[in-house]
């Protein structure tokens, strides 16, 4: 059964915030766990169910949607591929030189040791 539910714009903000913080995360934690040759189980349903209950508190507005979730379904968001990084060569870059000190002018005045001045 569809219902309509009205959020204010700061609850929706902050969900798709929450969404895409924990997609992210949930990927570079997996391809840390890939490379270190370490696996993870699954979330159970009571852990699931724990999560909605957060949810529920979180924000109340979405309660009586949380309470119609007797077993959350497992969820895994679509990986989120990065386009390839274009590789800069400094073939051809020329370096300038540093400036050379002046010498025709006055010299800069020496430096005061702090703990020589009185006050």
């Amino acid at each position: 059964m569809a219902k309509t539910a009205i959020l204010s714009e700061d609850t929706a903000r902050e969900l798709v915030e929450s969404y895409a913080s924990l997609a992210a995360w949930f990927y570079q934690m997996s391809d840390a766990m890939r490379r270190a040759g370490v696996g993870c189980d699954e979330p159970t349903e009571a852990h699931r169910r724990a999560y909605v209950a957060q949810l529920t508190s979180s924000y109340p507005e979405l309660g009586a949607i949380a309470a119609g979730l007797a077993a959350p379904r497992l969820f895994v968001p679509p990986p989120v591929f990065v386009g390839p990084v274009s590789v800069v060569e400094n073939a051809g870059v020329v370096v300038a030189a540093p400036p050379v000190e002046r010498t025709d002018g006055p010299a800069p005045p020496p430096l005061v040791d702090p703990a020589a001045v009185r006050y």
